[in-house]
């Protein structure tokens, strides 16, 4: 006799009342729209429930928005259907076991082309038991087939159970090592942009210290800010030690947007590397006069003018230019930032490489200064989380040029 639930009827498809949420709960493990990726350990488990119960062909399915798709199977190539066609279309309805012992007689399967033999895969007996998540969503399924008329034990049917909960565990341990992987990604960025951030307020006393030096002819107050240098050159090479490691992309940045005057926190940011700019004698010329006010995140506004700023001054020689320009383009209700040098600039194919933060972009300065490449990465990533565009333009021996515009 076949085991047929009250819900059954004449459908076409049936769908659980949750299927929105069922769906997601599907895609925290797989795609609903896609094959899945074969896996190792779900082919064993597949081969498991075979060796168990003697039948010959078992398979582990997924039940997507309009296919079922086979993660694992034994005894059969797994292959994605129609979910209209799916025997397992009706297991995902019900929080047990569907068992069909022969086919042939059941008032909806009797017509699949399965129990037909209109396919390859003959099935006279179906047992299907559902992949419940811990939330209560039946992803898929567990099930199991015979080319003849069958009947599983009691004791059979609850290794089956145990066999679908340890299938829903390890998806459930996969899913918990990617969280926990992501979280170690973004703690080692948060890290590396901590110590990359680092660098200019360094930079700054470092080069305040060695400035002073060289006017101070206090050979007390001297010795003191070689102290203070020395301390700050430690320092670094600790936030040096920090970023060597790889450069680890993270989409977990937030913005914390407030009215703020623009031209304020520019000139902040100007005054911080300012010493920068007096160790190489070099000119700033800056094209802003009235104050701005628009609505963004000051600290990663400050870091986008620190880095544009901190990249000019390093990669321009001694007594070079360097011209900064902060503007609204009123017509598109943009706000502009304009950074221009005459440095040393850059070829077309480091310009394509500059915002990947490869090892292969990293030089060192005119006077030697040190660069990991991360502080372009960040500008980039910071213009666009604003919504904005960065646009860099660059001639080797000529300098290059910046444009930052914000919504």
């Amino acid at each position: 006799m076949s085991n047929t639930p009250a819900y059954v009827e004449w459908i076409v498809c049936p769908v659980p009342e949750n299927e929105h949420a069922r769906i997601k709960a599907l895609e925290r493990y797989e795609s609903s729209e896609h094959p899945p990726l074969p896996e190792g350990t779900f082919d064993r488990l597949a081969t498991l429930a075979a060796r168990i119960t003697g039948l010959p062909v078992c398979f582990i399915n997924l039940i997507g928005r309009d296919k079922q798709f086979a993660k694992a199977s034994a005894g059969h190539p797994g292959e994605a259907i129609p979910r209209k066609k799916s025997f397992c279309q009706y297991t995902i309805m019900q929080n047990d076991i569907l068992e069909v012992c022969d086919t042939t007689t059941h008032e909806i399967f009797c017509d699949s082309p399965f129990v037909k033999a209109e396919s390859e895969l003959v099935i006279r007996y179906y047992i299907g038991v559902p992949l419940t998540t811990p939330d209560g969503h039946n992803i898929g399924t567990l099930c199991l087939t015979d080319d003849k008329p069958n009947a599983l034990t009691d004791e059979h049917k609850e290794t089956l159970k145990v066999l679908a909960d340890e299938i829903v565990s390890h998806y459930e341990l996969k899913s918990a090592k990617l969280k926990l992987e992501k979280i170690n990604k973004e703690k080692d960025e948060l890290i590396r942009i901590v110590s990359h951030d680092l660098r200019n307020p360094l930079n700054g006393i470092i080069g305040f210290a060695e400035y002073l030096k060289s006017e101070m002819q206090n050979e007390e107050h001297r010795e003191m800010l070689g102290l203070i240098e020395d301390a700050g050159q430690a320092t670094m090479r600790i936030v040096n030690i920090l970023l060597n490691s790889d450069y680890i992309k993270n989409e977990a940045f937030r913005l914390n947007c407030e009215r703020h005057n623009v031209t304020e926190l520019t000139r902040e940011v100007i005054g911080l590397l300012r010493p920068f700019t007096l160790i190489k004698k070099q000119q700033i010329s800056l094209h802003f006069t009235e104050d701005i006010y628009r609505t963004l995140d000051a600290d990663k506004w400050k870091q986008i003018v620190g880095n544009l700023l901190s990249n000019a001054s390093k990669f321009t020689p001694n007594e070079g230019n360097i011209e900064l320009r902060l503007r609204v383009d009123e017509e598109m209700d943009k706000l502009e930032l304009e950074l221009e040098d005459n440095g040393i600039g850059m070829d077309e194919a480091m310009v394509g490489r500059l915002f990947t933060g490869k090892k292969s972009i990293q030089r060192a300065g005119t006077n030697g200064e040190d660069s990991s490449g991360l502080g372009m990465v960040l500008v980039k990533r910071y213009v666009e989380l604003h919504d904005g565009t960065v646009q860099v333009t660059s001639k080797p021996g000529k300098g290059t040029r910046f444009v930052v515009r914000l919504p």
